[in-house]
């Protein structure tokens, strides 16, 4: 009884204390856009603990009355914004502005739009690559999935090595954005693919022009941005499982994507991927030696909220390449027969094992992001980058020398930049960057092999300033100005013989060292003063129609494959030779975009022009025999060029109206539910390119070519699609003369003089595909079945290296299982 009355008293006491207490305080204070510091009227302010909700008037103001010392719980809230929870402790009359994102909605829906010719809110031409389209290419290469863009084509080395051609354009002239980092993986050469698994993209944005100066002014055929899966502020896990298996190859691939999101802002991404495939076949034999082994994983651990947020990722690509057996010739009568005969010289029964030549690739990435975002102004990036890069290129060796690479090359690269949004204004967006970048490059001297890239470090910092206005509804203009400072420093041993027979003894006598035997060191050093121009106008006439003009100007240094080559290039069995007083390109490109959405149809409309001062070229001329074969010589040279060409696209929907079983309750009628049931999709291009001093075409120019496919949604049955596509790739009847000849002994041992012709284009080809696709809705799993090459033609790509030697792929089944979850 006692302790009932202590308790009594205490709870008597604590009241009368309470009540005692000055609560009489006011919050007060305004809610504000975060963009522009506009005040934001009827904002909802909720109290959590006084369970009472607070509006803001027409200047944003609110006032919060008769508060007691303590703490209290805020939720703000308004029309379209994201929803903000304050903590904060009242002890004395209190001010507090509270800043809401006002366009959170309008950013998502930038992240995942879904009209492929994008981006509206820019005058530049690109084209967005799905998430599905990706998915389908799952067992593929970056190359292959690009491919499906009109206007971009692949410069490839069998079908495991393939390279992206963006309006005539590849290499260094490409830039590949992977999640905000610019790949450094010494793309220089033909047969060096992208180290990207292409499991890692949540969709693909390909930008045709030197617009995206942000990433670099050098970049003028055109930039690939690869953007991961969207951060989700909720907790909630997520992914997706990919099986494949295939046919012509004998193997397959298995990829999975876990994503762990967190509502306090946390999360966790995760894709790992392994692929195996064995020989490919030709439609009549086995492309001997042309396997494959990947393994990828990629990781990101970050923070994210709308004001600010940090990541760390890390990326591992590892793969083993086969290179076709009948590639590698021994002498010159080989190589003849070998070209001139249609058919390789070697053909072995399938396997799965990857023996010489080869190469091996392996490629490490770490990245640390951080951003703050700040109210009525904008947003501040901070990014510093690692990327390491080993490649090995295996050749046919013996003896003591047997299986050991014949090239190894170590690339670091380091980066940090600092990028500004402004976008605090109504009509105007500003954006400002700076960067370093470092890079150092360390071939293996021990190989017993000379180096065909020497020792380099280069070093370059950048600056950009771009600025997108909207005049009003119907009007876009935005312009951008990059400079760039490069500079490259390298120690090369050069042949004695060989550097005073091209003259660099009285061209750059400054870069001699000293002489070793019957060869010189030098140290060639070069710097670059590189910029970079856009500006561009859109006119959107309605709801329909859209027209946009782009003009660019910018500079490309010589990357160090086109200064430094000198010897043989193993992986692709050719003796390269680069040029010292090779000076940077300067490209001048007007692009213009006619894009149109009419009911059903959607189509663009993009002819452009690209005049290139000094560019480079590899072109073959002639054959070198030394004491490990003969092989083909191909050298570097400069000319001025002249490319203009077409991309068109168009998307056309058959509906039909599908009764259904619900009856409009204030007509009385039966609704009908217009229901999609064919899907056309078609686009073409074509691409002229000439050397405008001698008036002889380019090498290695896309073929015009036309492709099309048609989908069948719910055939015979729900949730079964079937798609049926073909690709014609006609002739390329433009091509320089670069046929050689030499001297071969005939059956009588006497020596003859023959033509190596290198320069005919392969016939016009013709490839159908044909899949079935369907969907179980309640287990989240989907199983595509795929045919590609339906009736197994015999065809060769005149832009593989290996056309010379062998026919391309056959018919190939595939079988995809997806499970999302």
């Amino acid at each position: 009884m006692f302790t009932k009355q202590l308790v009594a008293m205490a709870l008597f006491i604590s009241f009368c204390y309470t009540n005692a207490q000055d609560c009489d305080l006011v919050l007060k204070g305004k809610i504000v856009d975060f963009h522009d510091s506009q005040p934001l009227e009827l904002a909802q302010i909720y109290v959590v603990q006084l369970q009472k909700t607070y509006t803001s008037t027409g200047d944003g103001s609110y006032l919060i009355p008769d508060l007691c010392p303590g703490i209290y719980e805020l939720s703000v809230s308004h029309f379209d914004c994201e929803i903000k929870k304050v903590s904060i402790e009242i002890v004395a009359n209190k001010t507090l502005n509270i800043a809401l994102e006002h366009h959170v909605n309008d950013l998502e829906q930038v992240k995942v739009i879904a009209d492929v010719h994008d981006n509206h809110a820019s005058t530049q031409s690109s084209t967005r690559i799905n998430k599905e389209t990706i998915q389908t290419y799952s067992g593929a290469t970056l190359g292959d999935a690009l491919s499906t863009v009109a206007g971009v084509s692949s410069l490839k080395t069998g079908n495991s090595v393939v390279k992206p051609i963006v309006h005539g354009l590849y290499g260094s002239r490409v830039a590949i954005v992977n999640d905000g980092l610019r790949q450094q993986d010494q793309e220089w050469g033909i047969e060096h693919a992208p180290n990207i698994d292409v499991n890692t993209a949540s969709s693909i944005q390909v930008i045709k022009g030197a617009s995206a100066l942000r990433y670099g002014g050098d970049a003028i055929g055109g930039t690939i941005l690869i953007e991961p899966s969207r951060i989700i502020s909720k907790d909630t896990l997520n992914g997706h499982v990919i099986l494949q298996g295939q046919t012509n190859g004998r193997g397959g691939t298995a990829t999975t994507t876990v994503n762990n999101y967190r509502q306090s802002g946390w999360y966790q991404q995760a894709t790992l991927t392994y692929k195996k495939l064995g020989d490919y076949d030709a439609p009549n034999y086995v492309l001997s030696n042309t396997g494959s082994e990947t393994a990828a994983a990629n990781l990101a651990l970050g923070f994210k909220k709308f004001e600010y947020g940090a990541s760390l990722k890390y990326s591992f690509y590892n793969t083993e390449i086969g290179i076709l057996r009948a590639s590698h010739i021994g002498n010159a009568s080989d190589l003849v027969r070998s070209i001139n005969s249609g058919e390789p010289t070697v053909i072995n029964d399938f396997t799965h094992d990857i023996d010489v030549p080869k190469q091996e690739v392996a490629h490490h990435g770490i990245q640390l992001n951080a951003y703050k975002r700040f109210t009525g102004l904008g947003k501040l990036s901070l990014d510093y980058s690692f990327q390491f890069n080993n490649r090995k290129e295996f050749d046919i060796r013996r003896g003591d020398n047997a299986g050991r690479a014949s090239l190894d090359i170590d690339l670091q690269t380091q980066n940090v930049s600092l990028y500004g949004l402004i976008d605090r204004f109504e009509k105007t967006t500003y954006e400002v960057g700076i960067n370093y970048m470092n890079q150092v490059n360390s071939p293996d001297s021990s190989t017993g092999v000379r180096r065909l890239i020497p020792d380099y470090n280069a070093n370059k910092a950048g600056a950009f300033a771009s600025v997108t206005h909207l005049p009003s509804e119907n009007w876009i203009l935005d312009a951008g100005l990059r400079y760039d400072y490069y500079k490259i420093d390298a120690d090369k041993f050069y042949l004695q013989s060989r550097w005073e027979d091209l003259g660099y003894d009285q061209q750059f006598p400054e870069f001699e060292v000293n002489e070793q035997g019957n060869q010189i060191l030098t140290n060639p050093q070069f710097d670059y003063n590189l910029f970079a121009f856009t500006a561009g106008a859109k006119y959107l006439f309605d709801d329909h129609y859209d027209l946009a003009i782009n003009l660019s100007t910018a500079n490309r240094a010589p990357n160090p494959s086109e200064l430094f080559s000198d010897g043989l290039h193993h992986a692709l069995a050719t003796i390269e030779l680069g040029r010292l007083d090779l000076k940077k390109e300067q490209s001048f490109k007007i692009n213009t975009t006619l894009h149109g959405n009419v009911g059903k149809l959607d189509f663009e409309i993009n002819p452009y022009i690209n005049l290139i001062n000094d560019y480079v070229q590899l072109v073959p001329t002639g054959l070198e025999t030394t004491t490990r074969g003969a092989f083909p010589v191909y050298q570097y040279e400069q000319i001025d060029a002249r490319l203009y060409g077409i991309d068109a696209s168009a998307t056309y929907d058959f509906w039909i109206k599908k009764r259904s079983t619900e009856m409009n309750t204030t007509s009385n009628e039966l609704v009908y539910n217009a229901v999609k049931l064919i899907s056309f999709n078609t686009n073409f291009s074509y691409i002229h390119g000439t050397d405008s001093n001698s008036d002889v075409p380019l090498i290695d120019m896309p073929p015009a070519q036309w492709q099309n496919q048609l989908t069948w949604h719910d055939a015979l049955v729900k949730n079964l699609d079937f798609k049926l596509s073909n690709q014609l790739v006609f002739q390329q009847n433009r091509f320089p003369d670069n046929n050689y000849e030499v001297s071969i002994p005939n059956d009588q041992g006497e020596l003859i003089t023959s033509t190596v012709d290198i320069s005919s284009t392969p016939d016009s080809y013709n490839l159908w595909n044909a899949g079935l696709s369907y969907a179980f809705a309640k287990a989240n799993t989907k199983i595509n079945l795929t045919v590609n090459n339906l009736f197994n033609t015999k065809y060769r790509n005149y832009l593989n290296r290996q056309r010379f030697y062998a026919d391309d792929v056959g018919r190939d089944i595939q079988l995809q299982i997806l499970y999302n979850f």
